[in-house]
């Protein structure tokens, strides 16, 4: 399995799945390797970013990048541990699922950085609705999802990883102090 070819056929299979296309089912490898695969995709947009923003400032130091890859890593847990529980209780195939999930993720992460950094953050608003429509066209298209399901699926992802900075800000002052 090539995973640059397999990367590229994500990244069409999700023009096609966001134009609705109905062949955009047969580009993803809808598998564990798939998966893995996928996540591989997502920590290296990571460590792409962190390799960025240290040519552009300073190199934040590996425990600021250990970190990043454990916080990302829960970003991605988050958005795979909704997808399992969204596909267990309704009896649908959750690699068809969480495939395309992981790839969007990676997509946006790379997307964001790119609109935060020259369109200024106000922007990432952009990010967010297309974070819920790409978590959307994945449970209804890849999932065969009913409509309602597949909203209520986007909206909770969404929710969860935005939930997660405050989460972690409360639960390490809780440790550790305030700073």
């Amino acid at each position: 399995m090539n995973a640059f070819g397999e990367l590229w056929r994500a990244i069409t299979g999700w023009f096609e799945l966001l134009l609705a296309r109905p062949k955009a089912r047969e580009k993803f490898t809808l598998t564990r390797a798939g998966l893995v695969n996928a996540a591989g995709f997502y920590f290296a947009m990571v460590l792409l970013i962190i390799a960025i923003e240290s040519a552009l400032t300073r190199f934040p130091g590996w425990l600021q990048v250990v970190l990043s890859l454990l916080v990302n890593g829960l970003y991605l847990g988050a958005a795979l541990f909704v997808t399992w529980a969204t596909a267990r209780l309704l009896k649908a195939p959750a690699l068809a699922i969480a495939v395309p999930v992981t790839y969007a993720m990676g997509l946006l992460l790379g997307t964001s950085w790119i609109v935060a950094y020259f369109a200024g953050p106000g922007a990432l608003a952009f990010v967010m609705a297309l974070r819920v429509l790409m978590f959307f066209r994945a449970a209804r298209e890849m999932g065969q999802l009913g409509f309602g399901v597949s909203t209520a699926f986007a909206i909770l992802c969404t929710a969860l990883l935005a939930a997660i900075p405050p989460g972690l800000y409360m639960l390490v002052t809780s440790i550790l102090g305030p700073f």
